[in-house]
């Protein structure tokens, strides 16, 4: 693990694979892990960023694991925080207390509460939600595809224990 001050920039130049730190402010560099209190990510690649803050423009990012996460413009493959921010891009999960959505593309995104304008989004999971969301399966679709399911299952299975007997 490589510790440094980051009131600076870290630039392409400096290439250690996991950075530790109480603040850091990352522009366009690859990294693996990230651990800090707070992280600035600006045109960068990381796996992993375990922060209290993190705030990410124009960059991709495989696991975010924050207090507070505020994405803009960016991709995210899992986003785990108590508050979410997201404007433009988007994350293939989000797992949030509080996620709020703007102009972004998400797959599966579970949260007590979700507030936004022009979300889309496979599926969607909250206790509330205000603003214009578009989904493909919402709490009630997801129900029925279980309902569906559980139906589709049975018979099939009451079939095979039919033709078994004979």
């Amino acid at each position: 693990m490589t510790n440094f001050e980051s009131d600076q920039p870290l630039s392409a130049g400096n290439k250690p694979e996991e950075i530790e730190t109480s603040q850091s402010n990352l522009e366009d560099t690859d990294r693996e892990c990230v651990q800090a209190e707070s992280i600035r990510l600006s045109q960068c690649g990381v796996g992993r960023i375990e922060a209290g803050e993190a705030k990410v423009s124009d960059s991709g990012v495989s696991q975010v694991y924050a207090e507070s996460a505020a994405v803009r413009d960016s991709a995210v493959g899992y986003v785990q925080a108590k508050s979410v921010y997201l404007a433009g891009g988007g994350a293939v999960l989000v797992v949030s207390n509080a996620a709020t959505l703007t102009d972004s593309r998400n797959g599966v995104v579970i949260s007590r509460e979700v507030h936004g304008s022009q979300v889309n989004s496979v599926l969607l999971l909250a206790n509330k939600v205000t603003g214009p969301v578009e989904t493909l399966v919402d709490q009630r679709g997801l129900v029925l595809i279980g309902i569906v399911a559980g139906a589709v299952l049975g018979t099939v299975f009451s079939l095979f224990r039919l033709f078994k007997r004979h």
